[in-house]
């Protein structure tokens, strides 16, 4: 609404009313990602050069791979929705493709996920491993990966587990079980965000 985003430029608490994916149109094109979680405001400053870097390491590696699986690969900003009360935009997020797209929605159903990827940076980190984590794990989103390039490290969560897998050398994304698996090696996706 109008005043959560004066309130927000202004520094000035958000008001306490849930924020709907209806107030999420209505934030500034800013350069920051305007997300929500159980109607709670999530604003996230544009990412930093090692984010990046991450980000498009990963995109190198795993969108070959998807297209030979016919899984569509996206990256931020690209809309998830679960609620008119909570709709994130993850960092890449893999699904079937979809022949019955509507563009005119600009988001995507949860349920459609096979793969979400969350990059960290040091305002998201919190909420990339505790709010976004419970929530894609807890709408049965296959895999959720944090990738963390300053420790070096990937944070697996699957649906039916309670615990991450942390991963240092080679990640595996196997997202059709008659398929080969892609192995990404970890030291080459973290010395490419290094250099």
């Amino acid at each position: 609404s109008p005043a959560t985003r004066r309130a927000y430029r202004m520094g000035m608490p958000v008001p306490k009313r849930p924020i709907t994916v209806d107030d999420l149109e209505s934030m500034p094109d800013d350069g920051n990602r305007y997300e929500i979680i159980d109607g709670e405001l999530f604003v996230t400053p544009p990412p930093l050069l090692r984010h990046q870097r991450a980000q498009m390491s990963l995109i190198a590696r795993l969108l070959p791979y998807a297209r030979t699986m016919g899984i569509e690969l996206l990256a931020a900003p690209t809309g998830v929705r679960v609620s008119r009360y909570t709709q994130v935009e993850p960092d890449l997020l893999a699904l079937a493709k979809m022949t019955d797209i509507d563009d005119s929605t600009g988001w995507i159903s949860m349920s459609r996920l096979l793969l979400a990827v969350e990059v960290l940076s040091p305002g998201t980190r919190r909420v990339d491993r505790d709010r976004k984590r419970r929530l894609y794990v807890s709408e049965g989103v296959r895999e959720y990966w944090t990738v963390d390039s300053k420790k070096r490290v990937v944070e697996l969560w699957t649906a039916d587990s309670d615990a991450a897998r942390v991963v240092t050398d080679v990640v595996e994304w196997q997202p059709l079980s008659d398929r080969d698996a892609l192995r990404i090696d970890l030291v080459e996706v973290f010395n490419e965000v290094h250099f």
